[in-house]
This record gives C-alpha cells, sequence and structure tokens, in this order.
C-alpha cells in the first residue's frame, strides 16, 4: 500500500478535478464496512449504484481495515455497521473526520437502542439505518448524500475561482487603495492596517515612507498609445527591481499618467547598521532613483523626471507629499526635461488654502451622476465643517464654493433634461449670482434649499421610473423562467446586476434569486396540476431544473410535498 500522505494527495486531486463547479456528471467513491463479509457482498451486489451516482465500490472487513484504507485512499461515503470487533463504526468515523471532514457517513445498526442514535448524532453521522437496510430507503438516503456533496464541491469550486480571480486582480485592488489615499480618501487607521494586510502589502499607517514621482517624457505625439503602454511598464519593471534590494515598493499609476512609488526601507539591510540610518537611508534613496534614471536612458532610450521626497509616517504625509511633488511638476511643463528634483530643496510655492474635503472622491459631478442624494449632502456638510474650522471663510473661498455648487447643479439639470433656472429658489432682490451671499451661511443655506428642491424635483419621476422598471424584469422573468438569472434580468434591463439587486430588494422586499425561486415553484405547481400526465421530469426541465432530484428536494422544503404527492392532493 503507497504512503498515506502522497496516495492521499492523488486522491484528493482526483476528486477536486472531477467536474468541481463544472456541471460535469461526476461518480463517488463508496467504502462498506462490516465484520460480517456476506453481508458485504450481498449489499455490493443488490444495489443500483451507478444509478444512484456511485462509481467504485471498496469494502473492509473491520474498522481497523477501513482506517488504515482511508488514510491512503480518501472516499466520498461510508456505509459502516456499528457493532464491529475492535474499532467500532462511530470509532471509525470519528478516526477519518481526523483526516477527511468532507466525507459522508451512513450507519448501520442491528440493534435498536437509543444511546447508538444518540452517539451517531454526536458524530454527526449524515443517516441511520436498521439492518438489515431497506434497499429503497437507503437508496433515497444516497441520493441526499450525492446531491449533498455536488453542492459542497460546486460551492468550493466557486470558493477557488474567487480566490484566484483575487490573486489575478490583485495588482489593480493595490493600486486603486494607492490612488484613493494620495487624492485624500480618509481612512480609520485600523481600516487602513486591515487593507494593507489583506492586499499583501508591507506598509502599516505609522511606517515612515518616502514617495517617488516618476515622469516619462516621451510625449503623445512620439510613440501611440501601444508603445506608451509598453514603455511605462518597461519603466515600472525597472523602478521596482531598482529600488527593490533596500526598499519595499509599492506602485500605483495616478490620473496624470504619473508613476508613483511608495518606498520603505526593508529592516533586513545594511542602511539600520550605519552610524546615522536616517541619513543613509535618504542617499540610497535618491542614488537609486538617479540609477533609474540612468537605466531608462541607457536601455529604454528615453527619459524621466523624478521627484524625491523625504520621510514621514505614511498615513499623516502621503497626500500632501503627493500634492507638493505635483506642484513641483507643474512648474516645470516647459521644455525641462530629465529632471531629478529633492522635494525638500525645491521650492513649493504657498497657495491660497484649498477646501481639500471639496475635490476628494467621490466628486460632486460623481454623486450626481449617480443621484446619490445622502452622499451629497454629507458631503456639503464636511465642506463647510472644514471651512468653519479652519476659520477660512474668505471671500475667495466663497466665491469657489459657490461656482463649484453652480456648475454641479447645472450638470444635474440638463442631464436630467431640466432648466436650471427652474429649480434654484427665488431669492430676495432678484440677484442671481454670488454678490447676495454676504456671508459662508447664507451660501449654506442656498446650497441646503437648491439640493431639496433638486431633489423633489426628480423624486415622483424616478419613482415611476422604478416601478416600471421593476414590471419589466419581472415580465422578463416570467417569459424566461427556465434560464432567468440576476445578470440576464440586469442585461435586459440595462444595469449592473449589483444596482438592480438592491433596487428589486428596496422595492419588493427580496432579492431577485429569491423571486426567481418562488416563481418557478408556484409554475411547477401550475404545471403539475394543470398537466396530470406530464412527468416530473418534465416539469423540472420547463422551470430550469434539469436534474429532477435537485427540483424534487427544492419543492419539498417550498410545499412541504413531493410533487406527485402535491399532483395527487390537488386532483
Amino acid at each position: 500500500m503507497p504512503s498515506g500522505l502522497a496516495a492521499r494527495a492523488r486522491s484528493t486531486g482526483h476528486r477536486q478535478g472531477a467536474g468541481t463547479g463544472s456541471g460535469e456528471y461526476r461518480m463517488y467513491d463508496l467504502l462498506i464496512v462490516d465484520d460480517h463479509s456476506h453481508l458485504v457482498d450481498s449489499l455490493e451486489r443488490n444495489m443500483p449504484w451507478k444509478t444512484l451516482g456511485i462509481g467504485k465500490i471498496h469494502k473492509a472487513l473491520s474498522g481497523e481495515e477501513a482506517l488504515e484504507y482511508c488514510k491512503s485512499y480518501p472516499v466520498d461515503i461510508i456505509i459502516t455497521d456499528i457493532r464491529m470487533p475492535g474499532i467500532s463504526g462511530l470509532e471509525l468515523i470519528e478516526q477519518v473526520r481526523k483526516y477527511d471532514k468532507r466525507f459522508k457517513s451512513i450507519l448501520l445498526s442491528g440493534y435498536g437502542e437509543w444511546e447508538y442514535a444518540q452517539e451517531a448524532i454526536r458524530q454527526q453521522v449524515d443517516g441511520y439505518l436498521l439492518k438489515p437496510a431497506d434497499h429503497e430507503e437507503l437508496a433515497d438516503m444516497l441520493r441526499r448524500l450525492t446531491e449533498a456533496l455536488r453542492l459542497e464541491w460546486d460551492e468550493r469550486g466557486r470558493q477557488a475561482k474567487a480566490m484566484n480571480m483575487l490573486r489575478q486582480h490583485m495588482p489593480l485592488f493595490r493600486e486603486k487603495l494607492l490612488v484613493e489615499l494620495l487624492q485624500g480618501k480618509k481612512l480609520p487607521a485600523a481600516l487602513l492596517e486591515e487593507k494593507l494586510a489583506y492586499y499583501q502589502l508591507p506598509f502599516r499607517p505609522n511606517d515612515e515612507t518616502a514617495l517617488c514621482l516618476l515622469r516619462i517624457e516621451s510625449s503623445a505625439g512620439e510613440l501611440n498609445w501601444q508603445d506608451q503602454s509598453l514603455l511605462a511598464s518597461a519603466v515600472v519593471n525597472i523602478a521596482e527591481e531598482t529600488f527593490s534590494d533596500l526598499f519595499h515598493v509599492w506602485h500605483g499609476r495616478d490620473p496624470y499618467e504619473h508613476e508613483v512609488f511608495i518606498l520603505k526601507a526593508r529592516e533586513e539591510t545594511w542602511l539600520a547598521q550605519e552610524p546615522q540610518p536616517e541619513r543613509a537611508r535618504q542617499q540610497s534613496l535618491e542614488h537609486l532613483a538617479s540609477k533609474l534614471q540612468h537605466h531608462v536612458r541607457h536601455f529604454l532610450r528615453s527619459g524621466i523626471s523624478v521627484v524625491v521626497s523625504g520621510w514621514q509616517a505614511m498615513a499623516l504625509g502621503l497626500r500632501g507629499t503627493y500634492r507638493d511633488s505635483l506642484s513641483v511638476f507643474a512648474r516645470h511643463l516647459g521644455g525641462e526635461t530629465d529632471l531629478f528634483i529633492r522635494l525638500h530643496e525645491a521650492n513649493v510655492p504657498e497657495m491660497p488654502y484649498r477646501v481639500h474635503s471639496l475635490y476628494e472622491s467621490p466628486t460632486l459631478l460623481q454623486l450626481f451622476e449617480i443621484s446619490r442624494w445622502e452622499a451629497i449632502s454629507a458631503k456639503w456638510n464636511a465642506v463647510f465643517l472644514e471651512v468653519a474650522d479652519k476659520r477660512m471663510e474668505s471671500r475667495e473661498t466663497l466665491l469657489e464654493l459657490y461656482y463649484h455648487a453652480m456648475s454641479s447643479f447645472v450638470f444635474f439639470a440638463h442631464k436630467n433634461g431640466l432648466r436650471l433656472l427652474d429649480l434654484l429658489p427665488s431669492e430676495p432682490g432678484g440677484s442671481d449670482d454670488a454678490s447676495r451671499f454676504r456671508h459662508m451661511g447664507q451660501l449654506q443655506m442656498w446650497v441646503e434649499r437648491t439640493l431639496e428642491r433638486l431633489r423633489e424635483s426628480t423624486k415622483s419621476e424616478w419613482n415611476d421610473e422604478q416601478a416600471a422598471l421593476i414590471r419589466k424584469v419581472r415580465q422578463f422573468i416570467s417569459d424566461r423562467l427556465a434560464d432567468a438569472t440576476l445578470q440576464a434580468a440586469a442585461d435586459h434591463v440595462g444595469l449592473h446586476p449589483a444596482y438592480l439587486s438592491a433596487l428589486f430588494k428596496s422595492k419588493t422586499g427580496e432579492n431577485v434569486s429569491d423571486y426567481v425561486y418562488r416563481s418557478r415553484m408556484q409554475r411547477a405547481g401550475e404545471l403539475l396540476v394543470e398537466q396530470p400526465g406530464l412527468p416530473v421530469s418534465d416539469v423540472a426541465a420547463a422551470i430550469g431544473y434539469h436534474k429532477p432530484q435537485y427540483f424534487i428536494k427544492l419543492f419539498k422544503e417550498h410545499y412541504g410535498l413531493t410533487p406527485l404527492e402535491y399532483r395527487h392532493q390537488s386532483s
């Protein structure tokens, strides 16, 4: 017999590869255990195993033999006698469960004592039959267990696919988080730390980090978009290779096509052993950034400009450092190329106070695009609170907020085919510009009144549209009941599945999938009564279930009767 570990690995691979989540028909392995060989042989001969989904029958004449077999060759279902010399059936199940949590078990007993049933429940046995086992009862039990195994493997297949998808898209998730932080998204320290760990990034909110901002100098006129994309990828690869010996690297591309690198010194490098580790760390960063410029010129025949920052806690300094680096680049948009700029030496101009919460993602235009009224109100509240906290109630700030508000209001009105002047609240004196606001409080009240008018103007129309959309989804499900899914319904009405699911639940009180299931069961009941000669398998196929046993299980869960019992009762 092969070693348990090696054989188990081969067997497990076979089990998982047999159509997990793929819709393929899968046969299961079953082990019969009894110390009476004639009973084992009789059971093997007299059951329609193939029709029950059982592909291979294995036999053992003692609990010890069965246990050794399961260590080397895991099976899907074990049928075992309770009373056997040595290891009993219950002890066998308890021991096998140490090696395999997913097998199913049926106990056969020649005794009706209650303590055996109690112990079977404690061991989470899946079936319990008195000997001699009724073959039809055993067959029903095996059908239930093979269906349960299929559903479990399908679920594990979906989980494996989801994890594989997550691994494939992990770089995109990391980049998205970085760009959000650069643009000022505020996350509680605990949530940020959780996300960093989940995305497998070796950074923590309080880590000292530096920022390196790269601008590739080749213009759009010199390269087509494919070449630009290849060049950017090559630059990123060289940068990560250049920095990674001494620093952990987190890369992202900002909305302006700059390459952004967040760097953290590796603990195991020689930097920590230096007499002045902070100075060595900065000098090494600048040396490697300069080396990167050289590599890009030499290997890619292109130029890059670089801004290198100093070091500070990531959660506190990331956004400000990025903003200052952008400001430095903005002053060098002319003919200067291949720049190497130390941020602490650059002359970053003093800027008028900028209301940061006004420009943080999501922007007002983005929120108006999807009519997120609560989020719009919350954003304006945050804007006015920031202005009050910073004591920046200047005339220039008031104008900034006013014109920003007017821009978003115009966008929303025209997007919905409305005239803005019909929506704006009337003002004493008829003035319609910023001069009517003497202080920030007046502007805030005007913004709140205008938001309420905009919201009310579309509420009744939107409710009518939503009701019509729900009716359209229900009609689609009725017409396509056999293959109706959330994705198909969403495609039919032109909405994202997640959005349709939330809208349908908010308007009807149930999920789309629950509605489809309920509609199928209702239609199945109608077919059983209206067409008494129609086979149950045809009823199942007519509503989208191609496995009659699975349909029968769902039907009984819904009505408390099997389809045939339901038909007989209704006739």
